[in-house]
């Protein structure tokens, strides 16, 4: 939007006013019908209607106004004039439609007589007119009457036509008219006509144009070729001296709205071509002056020299209207001004009228006519003040509350066709049994074994029909999905659609999640989008395999299920255990071949899961929750709120440092990313000057300085070369560390879900939590993942039931957020210390959140357990169990040998039982 606009100096409407008018309606020159005449406006329409304008410039008086009411009047439209009827000398109407216009001098009269003829293009019929003026003899005045001179029939439709001294004739003009098959038709005012067709085949029409200076016509081919073809290679009679190809050509790639020609100077002349996306301007020889690329998508256009040719100082300007209703106005590729226009014109023309020189002449499509003025008068408005107050965070959070109130309050939920989406589409997901893969993967051969892969197979059931239905599959970075989307077009009714694809082990990492999440998203009889989305979980053995237990490991996590224990891991891992009595087992990774141990407690319904791997925890944690009742990870704050004491408790937290060790290894790696692919660009900017030095020597045959280049060259494609390695091998460590650092808040985020925070009603804690801890780590081109969370980690600081009460350290925080610089020389060296800045900034407020929350889970679960076993120290003591026992109870074991010996000393009541399985010798293990 533009801030000025056209002023309006005169306007009037056409008798037709049906869209009947396009960019070849309208045609402003001087008829030379009397001395002293200014430009006349001629417009045609479809509808047959032909006008003749000439705008007086004279203000209409109202007779019923007295003179203080005429100034008033005057004083508030100075420059504005009212339509009067003497502004239109000719109105007719013509049998045929009109589709161009054109006036000059196409008769063979005395060369003395100045009046000029129109030329009236109909579909299959070109008509010449003389325009005649008839004194009258009454008060009414003179009038203007149109009378034919001749016409041509036409045997094919017309598309446009061309006026111009073809040959270089003086004193005479030939026009050419264009078919819709692309033939040319050519008519002489001797009654000599003639058809030729230009070379290829041309089924995209385009304008065609005529050049005086060099006697040649242009336009595009179908091919967005600019053509120039030599009227008399046209006209040759004979087939065989006749040229068919063009004598230059131009490829300007892109469809031509309109065509213009400006001679600019004695010895040139120019082609003015509007695309869809650029302003071309070409010399007639074919050279490129100027491209100007728009943002924006033009309609109209017209091109006009400021001064005379022989001028040195002449000006070529180009007006262009755009889709939005701007005027811009160009000296060649340089824009002089933009103002709005009050609607959007088909076609624009520059006209000299009585009281106005260089008017600009509009049409729009359903027959207004404006003339109008480029003026400095701006439409003012009033800016509005800025917001300079600080923004309250409690005051928005009660507005944002109040909102939702007021959204659960007009959803109706008896309304089922909006609340049950189940009722139009239905989905069903099975997951097959895991087979020998046949994909390729980043995963190195290992001694684990060979990978394997498992078919899902999805089946969508429709209620009504559905042009389209896209499903969507999500699964862990680490793992590839053969096709994660599939869109089916035109689903009829009660039939169902089946999509199968397959899943495997891709990335040389151990995923942090099974769930496999299948999205199918659509569009109801409502035009409401809806959403429905299926959980499943991927099998465990696709990615572990059996092996020893081992001991002891750096991380445990305890959990206690709602069911009584005894039974053993038989009924929750029957795929890998096999005894029926297994109270530990030995989970190895055939991805990377790391391990970890699962031991279930003797006479408790406690289990521990430990490795000396934070990810791998996650995996198997999921696994075990999903196993022992505890619902599916989505949905799952709603189901706890409703059966909060049937619910899977863990009981420990793993170290918050640890999680900020993964979130420092993805800051590091990204930093030596960046690194790597700016010396990569200094590097290949090297290797550039010296391939250009390299064929200068060559060029030069110099050829004793083309050992040292030649050697430049090499050591410096090496180094490239070598950078390109480095540079794949980074990618693919950020890639890892993203997997990891994706597992390990996925980890964090199970563990704080079923704490005994969450079982006590502290779900508001939670529920934050869920939404700061997500497993999807994205690093985008501008940002990295620190630098999103980081205004999570605010909001958190400052609001909500996580917020830190002291505000230590909040004002200093913000001069590193909003720390910028646009400097280019400094850009790169800028953007590395503020990721080190943005790093230091989440570090240190995810630990602050973190432990505090850890101290709520801690003071949560002593008020519920007391002093008793259950009251553990999440973060120096992860599993709560006492060290004494197990050596005592060990070492009574080896001394004795006997279990008899075991049993009455626990039954004296020297040490209690330990309620997990001690494995001090491997010949103690159940395996």
């Amino acid at each position: 939007m533009s801030l000025f606009k056209l002023r309006n100096w005169w306007k009037t409407q056409c008798p037709t006013v049906e869209p009947s008018y396009d960019s070849f309606s309208l045609h402003c020159s001087r008829l030379c019908l009397e001395e002293g005449e200014k430009d006349s406006i001629v417009v045609g329409g479809h509808s047959g209607q032909l006008c003749i304008y000439q705008p007086s410039g004279e203000r209409a008086s109202d007779l019923d106004l007295d003179t203080d009411d005429q100034q008033h009047q005057s004083h508030q439209r100075p420059f504005e004039n009212a339509f009067q009827h003497s502004d239109v000398i000719l109105e007719v109407m013509l049998p045929l439609p009109v589709i161009g216009v054109s006036s000059g001098k196409f008769t063979t009269a005395s060369k003395n007589d100045p009046r000029l003829q129109l030329a009236v293009l109909h579909p299959m019929r070109l008509c010449i007119f003389q325009i005649v003026t008839v004194d009258g003899i009454a008060e009414h005045g003179d009038y203007t009457k149109l009378i034919p001179l001749y016409e041509h029939s036409l045997e094919k439709p017309a598309f446009s036509m061309c006026q111009g001294p073809f040959g270089g004739v003086k004193g005479r003009e030939f026009l050419c008219v264009q078919h819709l098959d692309s033939s040319l038709r050519f008519f002489e005012q001797d009654g000599i006509n003639y058809e030729r067709t230009l070379a290829t085949d041309r089924h995209l029409l385009s304008p065609v144009h005529y050049l005086p200076r060099v006697d040649c016509f242009v336009t595009v081919a179908p091919s967005w070729v600019l053509e120039c073809y030599r009227y008399q290679d046209i006209s040759e009679t004979i087939e065989s001296l006749r040229r068919h190809d063009p004598i230059w050509s131009l490829c300007i790639g892109e469809y031509a709205l309109d065509l213009s020609v400006q001679q600019i100077s004695n010895t040139e002349s120019v082609i003015v071509v509007l695309g869809e996306n650029n302003l071309l301007c070409v010399s007639d020889t074919g050279q490129v002056r100027f491209i100007k690329k728009l943002d924006y998508s033009p309609i109209c256009f017209h091109t006009f020299v400021v001064g005379w040719y022989w001028e040195p100082d002449a000006r070529l300007i180009a007006a262009v209207v755009s889709e939005s209703g701007s005027l811009l106005l160009y000296e060649n590729d340089r824009i002089l001004w933009s103002a709005q226009l009050p609607e959007i014109p088909v076609a624009i023309e520059r006209a000299n009228v009585r009281g106005l020189p260089g008017a600009l002449v509009t049409l729009g499509p359903t027959g207004s006519l404006l003339i109008g003025y480029l003026g400095s008068e701006p439409q003012l408005f009033k800016v509005p003040a800025l917001n300079l107050a600080p923004l309250d965070l409690e005051r928005c959070q009660r507005e944002l509350l109040g909102l939702e109130r007021e959204i659960r309050v007009g959803v109706d939920p008896s309304d089922a066709s909006i609340a049950n989406v189940e009722q139009d589409v239905t989905m069903e997901i099975v997951i097959g049994s895991p087979t020998a893969s046949v994909y390729p993967t980043n995963i190195p051969p290992t001694d684990g074994g060979q990978l394997e892969m498992c078919e899902l197979s999805v089946a969508v059931r429709a209620a009504l029909n559905l042009e389209m239905l896209q499903v969507t599959i999500g699964v862990d970075p680490s793992v590839q999905c053969t096709t994660e989307s599939f869109l089916f077009r035109d689903v009829t009714p009660n039939n169902t659609e089946r999509f199968e694809t397959w899943l495997y082990p891709y990335e040389a990492a151990t995923p942090g999640s099974l769930t496999v999440t299948v999205s199918c998203s659509y569009t109801n009889k409502h035009s409401i989008t809806r959403v429905l989305q299926r959980v499943a979980y991927l099998p465990l053995a696709l990615f572990v395999k059996s092996c020893p237990p081992s001991k002891e490991s750096l991380y445990k996590i305890t959990l206690t299920a709602p069911s009584s224990g005894g039974a053993g891991l038989r009924p929750l891992f029957p795929e890998l255990c096999a005894e029926a009595s297994l109270s530990a087992l030995g989970l190895q990774s055939l991805i990377d071949g790391r391990r970890m141990t699962i031991v279930a407690a003797k006479t408790t319904n406690r289990f521990r899961i430990q490795s000396d791997e934070l990810p791998l925890l996650a995996t198997v944690l999921e696994c075990v929750l999903t196993r022992l009742g505890s619902g599916s990870t989505i949905g799952e704050v709603a189901e706890m709120a409703e059966t909060p004491k049937s619910r899977v408790t863990i009981n420990s937290i793993p170290p918050v440092s640890e999680l900020l060790n993964y979130v420092r290894i993805h800051h590091d790696l990204r930093i030596d990313l960046k690194q790597l692919e700016t010396e990569l660009e200094i590097a290949t900017g090297q290797m550039r000057l010296f391939e250009r030095r390299f064929v200068v020597k060559l060029q030069d045959r110099s050829l004793r300085a083309l050992d040292g280049v030649l050697m430049l060259l090499k050591r410096n494609h090496a180094n490239v070369a070598k950078l390109c390695q480095m540079l794949k091998t980074m990618r693919q460590a950020v890639k890892l560390s993203k997997i990891h650092l994706g597992a390990v808040l996925h980890l964090f985020r199970l563990c704080y879900s079923h704490s005994t925070l969450a079982r006590e009603g502290g779900l508001k804690y939670t529920e934050h939590l869920r939404s700061l801890l997500t497993s999807t780590v994205v690093d985008s081109t501008e940002q990295s993942f620190e630098e999103m969370l980081l205004p999570v980690l605010r909001f958190l600081e400052q609001t909500g039931p996580l917020r830190n009460t002291s505000n230590d350290g909040t004002v200093e925080d913000e001069n590193y957020l909003f720390d910028c610089s646009d400097r280019e020389t400094e850009r790169t060296v800028h953007d590395v210390a503020r990721a080190a800045q943005h790093h230091e900034l989440v570090q240190r407020w995810l630990r602050r959140l973190l432990e505090r929350v850890n101290g709520r889970v801690t003071s949560v679960a002593k008020s519920v357990s007391g002093s008793g076993r259950n009251s553990v120290d999440f973060e120096d003591q992860p599993l709560p169990e006492a060290p004494n026992e197990d050596e005592d109870e060990s070492a009574d074991r080896k001394d004795t040998g006997d279990l008899e010996t075991t049993k009455q000393l626990t039954s004296h009541g020297t040490n209690p039982v330990s309620e997990w399985v001690n494995y001090e010798n491997v010949s103690d293990l159940p395996l």
